[in-house]
């Protein structure tokens, strides 16, 4: 049977590079690339895992990345219906991304990251992402002081001192306890 491979972080952490290489048969392949409707791709995909519905509901880590992988290939193959119907099914937080993994955050759509980092600004939020992007406390303090918003700040001194991209940051936020706020990207 011929497979899809498709490397995924083993676990969805900043602090974790470990790669492990995901496979996906040709049937779940076949149905994404055809006019398949998304449930049916994500029926195929459930049979491919062994998985019903309520395990897809509250998915185990293996699921979550064979899910995340899923949506990864169907973002590529421009079927962002399936991406909508995992969403739909899954919890937040478990597809990834709807905009580009690899894309810059310097380059997220303005109104988005707005949003995005005003909400984040409502309470601590924001620190807990900004500790977790590697911001000392001191440059977290001087930012909650100094900033209209300290979270926009925060992100950009981070990219500042290293690449990030959308990959990154809806993972952080996922870890971080914000994954219908990393569902926005």
């Amino acid at each position: 049977q011929a497979i899809y491979e498709c490397a995924a972080r083993e676990l969805p952490s900043i602090e974790e590079k470990e790669t492990k290489t995901l496979i996906l048969s040709t049937g779940v392949l076949e149905s994404l690339q055809s006019a398949c409707d998304a449930s049916a791709v994500v029926a195929r995909l459930q049979d491919n895992l062994q998985v019903n519905q309520a395990a897809l509901a509250d998915p185990e880590p293996e699921t979550t990345r064979m899910v995340r992988c899923l949506a990864t290939i169907a973002k590529n193959e421009n079927r962002l219906d399936v991406v909508q119907h995992l969403r739909q099914i899954t919890p937040a937080g478990t597809t990834g991304p709807l905009l580009p993994e690899r894309l810059d955050v310097r380059k997220i759509p303005s109104p988005l990251i707005r949003d995005l980092t005003i909400t984040l600004c409502g309470g601590e939020e924001w620190q807990l992402v900004a500790e977790k992007l590697g911001l000392r406390p001191n440059e977290i303090r001087y930012l909650d002081k100094r900033t209209m918003n300290p979270c926009i700040e925060a992100l950009v001194h981070s990219r500042n001192q290293r690449f990030i991209n959308v990959d990154t940051l809806y993972n952080v936020l996922v870890e971080c306890g914000f994954p219908m706020l990393a569902d926005l990207l």
